[in-house]
């Protein structure tokens, strides 16, 4: 079993769309997933059940054949060993990196104060086991100078892998969490350059946890 945890100390960048995204990929790929809501809002949860999901501490509900969910907030459970895939939706808490595990730390960063909030917690994250990635979502937006200078020092965070290939703004993206999908099922999603570009992200997180014979 495999457990990425999509973690930064700042909300609204992107968490909660990654943690989806990934599950929904490796369950269509028949990598047996379960997400786990670790955010008291529960949105992760509210999202893959296309919002008719009662919220209650400790409840797995089932998406399809090779994905469930479960609303487990502040805590990850230890006996997931049915699971080939573990997706935590993290809170923007520091206290939680010292409470989980993982074998990948997928870590979005938006801008400046994403990069900064992310070191305040860094020595927290290196204490922690697994890699470290850090994944640039919707930077096109800052300008080509600012993700440039964003690129050049995420590189220079020691111990960490930095994916270059940011993930842009996109209307379809934004379009997946009011229709409860993901982005390649909601209308005029498919194969648009945000559909590609989270689709490459899954894929290459997927292949650093050793699933590249199951994609």
């Amino acid at each position: 079993m495999k457990t990425i945890i999509v973690y930064n100390n700042k909300g609204g960048i992107g968490k909660t769309t990654f943690s989806v995204h990934l599950a929904l990929f490796a369950s269509e790929r028949r990598i047996r997933t379960l997400v786990v809501g670790l955010d008291r809002q529960g949105d992760i949860c509210r999202w893959l059940s296309g919002g008719d999901e009662h919220l209650m501490n400790g409840h797995f509900f089932r998406v399809n054949e090779c994905l469930q969910v479960l609303y487990s907030p502040m805590e990850l459970p230890q006996d997931l060993a049915n699971f080939d895939l573990v997706v935590a939706d993290c809170p923007p808490h520091v206290e939680i990196v010292d409470q989980v595990d993982a074998d990948l730390w997928l870590v979005p960063i938006d801008g400046r104060l994403a990069m900064e909030n992310m070191g305040n917690v860094y020595s927290a994250l290196r204490r922690a086991d697994g890699t470290i990635l850090i994944v640039l979502n919707r930077c096109d937006l800052i300008g080509k100078r600012a993700l440039e200078g964003l690129r050049e020092a995420a590189h220079q965070i020691p111990h960490a892998t930095v994916r270059d290939e940011p993930i842009p703004s996109s209307a379809a993206i934004a379009k997946a969490s009011e229709y409860f999908r993901p982005v390649w099922k909601v209308p005029y999603g498919k194969d648009t350059q945000g559909d590609r570009a989270m689709q490459a992200m899954c894929g290459d997180v997927l292949k650093m946890c050793g699933f590249e014979g199951r994609l």
